[in-house]
């Protein structure tokens, strides 16, 4: 009784955290297969209440499994998983109130485009003129109107990926899962998928779990990233913070175009440094500016002196790869080009370094 007592008090408590309500809890879960070492180990995530949460991370690092876990496709080898507050693990994949659109669409190429749409309506004995009032709302929202009666081999990649967003959408789930939906489009077609997804969210106030290894979707789209390496949560966050905050280097240098520069803080022996304990120095491309002796003289900030390999034109800026006695950087120069080959001299402002442990963990 005490037991029961207990488990219910933790099922309310992770109903919130820091005051959000969670739609998604993810307790000390692990995945192995077979006798190989876990997948997935001492994973714990919150997820919360209409977020739009992006599993981010290089190939093999567990976000995929990770959603379907969360669908019911893969069964946990330890710990738990709760929707709404619910132990899902003895309910079924039909039974989580959840839709899930995948990479490669998965529609049925005899179908016609309201079969496709309609097909899971009928299977949940959905009404008729229910049916048919969804899938008009729903076919208005994705712009789809006039392929109603084609077929997915008659429609663009574009085309048929609304499609299955729509199959999901007309099932009005609490949770829409999708893995890496945009990664067989071109980058046009991605570009305007991506302002899509968020005006749907926006509209819908939908719980969305969204897997991607593309950075630029999980910034763009993303309430809150969850960055995962080898089956761990490296970091948990808004995008800002991610970018801006980072808790340890491979956070640091995952996200970011270029990513952030590491230097070893011994070798750089910077005399500004006030974090004990420090092994790596790190800043962002886009703080470092060319030296100038009069505008930068009297402030604080790390100077490093070096040979431009490249410099790219990038519009408004231009990042060049300078090579350095510390090891090579980048630096991302905005709407200034009076260096384009040679020796160079650089000025990072002392407020935009961070510090690293041996661990490679932040310090400050």
């Amino acid at each position: 009784c005490k037991l029961f007592i207990r488990r219910k008090q933790i099922q309310k408590e992770i109903r919130k955290e820091n005051g959000v309500e969670n739609k998604i809890v993810l307790e000390n879960i692990e995945k192995t297969y077979g006798k190989d070492r876990p997948v997935i180990e001492g994973l714990n995530l919150a997820i919360g209440e209409g977020s739009f949460t992006v599993l981010l991370g290089p190939s093999g690092c567990g976000k995929s499994t990770t959603l379907r876990m969360i669908a019911g496709l893969e069964r946990e080898t330890g710990g738990s998983l709760y929707i709404d507050g619910k132990d899902m693990k003895e309910v079924r994949p039909g039974e989580r109130d959840i839709a899930m659109v995948f990479q490669n669409y998965a529609l049925y190429p005899t179908m016609t485009v309201k079969e496709n749409i309609e097909f899971g309506l009928k299977n949940a004995g959905v009404p008729k003129k229910e049916r048919e009032k969804r899938i008009l709302d729903v076919i208005r929202s994705v712009g789809l109107e006039e392929y109603l009666n084609r077929k997915p081999g008659a429609l663009s990649g574009g085309q048929r990926q609304r499609v299955a967003l729509a199959r999901a959408m007309v099932k009005k789930p609490g949770v829409f899962l999708m893995d890496e939906p945009l990664s067989n489009l071109d980058a046009k077609l991605r570009s305007q998928l991506r302002t899509d997804l968020i005006e749907l969210h926006n509209r819908l106030g939908s719980t969305f779990v969204y897997v991607t290894h593309d950075q630029v979707e999980a910034m763009s789209m993303g309430t809150q990233i969850v960055l995962m390496n080898k089956g761990k949560i490296m970091q948990s966050g808004t995008p800002y913070r991610i970018y801006h905050d980072p808790d340890n280097v491979f956070t640091a240098q995952f996200i970011g175009t270029p990513p952030m520069n590491i230097l070893k803080q011994n070798q750089v022996n910077y005399e500004y440094s006030d974090a004990e304990n420090a092994c790596y120095l790190g800043f962002r491309p886009e703080y470092a500016a060319f030296y100038d002796e009069e505008k930068h003289k009297d402030k604080k900030g790390l100077i490093l002196e070096g040979k431009v390999i490249t410099h790219e034109m990038l519009g408004i800026e231009i990042l060049y790869k300078i090579d350095t006695c510390y090891g090579r950087i980048q630096a991302k120069i905005f709407d200034d080009n009076r260096a384009s080959d040679g020796l160079v001299k650089l000025f990072i402002p002392h407020s935009k370094i961070l510090y690293f442990d041996g661990e490679e963990q932040r310090i400050r």
